[in-house]
């Protein structure tokens, strides 16, 4: 298996395929708003926020994928901020979320193993990575998040 397989099959099994865990696009699946706004505390995070704050994440991947690495205190600034709407809102954010993975797929899709093998810069001014461990990484937040969702959705009976 070449690193670009391995990261192909990770990137599937993470985000739209199930394997042995359950990948965040299915955790999100047939939501409506109100049911994605939800908390179950005030202090917690809503399943609504948790889409938007993988979905910015999953783009500061790809702007320094793309030499742009972003400022990492800019980014945290943008993260988690309180998150509501219509259900056109949401299905916008969903789709948001779905692009970003799909770009970053395509992305490994059109690279081979030395290209995933070479460092890039991951935060303006911090040091850089492998572009493969970067995906892996990014990953498996995919899964840390998708299993925060699925207890989300599970204290609302859907």
């Amino acid at each position: 298996m070449t690193l670009r397989e391995f990261l192909l099959d990770h990137l599937v099994h993470t985000f739209e395929k199930e394997a042995w865990q359950p990948p965040l696009a299915d955790a999100i699946a047939g939501l409506n708003a109100a049911q994605a706004a939800w908390k179950p505390a005030e202090e917690r995070h809503s399943i609504w926020q948790i889409v938007r704050h993988v979905t910015l994440w999953k783009q500061a991947v790809l702007d320094a994928l793309d030499g742009r690495a972003p400022d990492y205190k800019a980014l945290e600034r943008a993260d988690w901020h309180a998150a509501a709407g219509d259900e056109a809102a949401w299905e916008r954010d969903v789709a948001a979320l779905h692009a970003a993975s799909r770009a970053l797929r395509e992305r490994v899709e059109a690279s081979d193993d030395a290209a995933l093998s070479t460092t890039a810069e991951t935060y303006e001014g911090v040091p850089g990575q492998a572009t493969a461990i970067r995906l892996a990484r990014m990953a498996t937040h995919d899964v840390y998040h998708s299993g925060q969702i699925r207890c989300l959705r599970s204290l609302q009976g859907v």
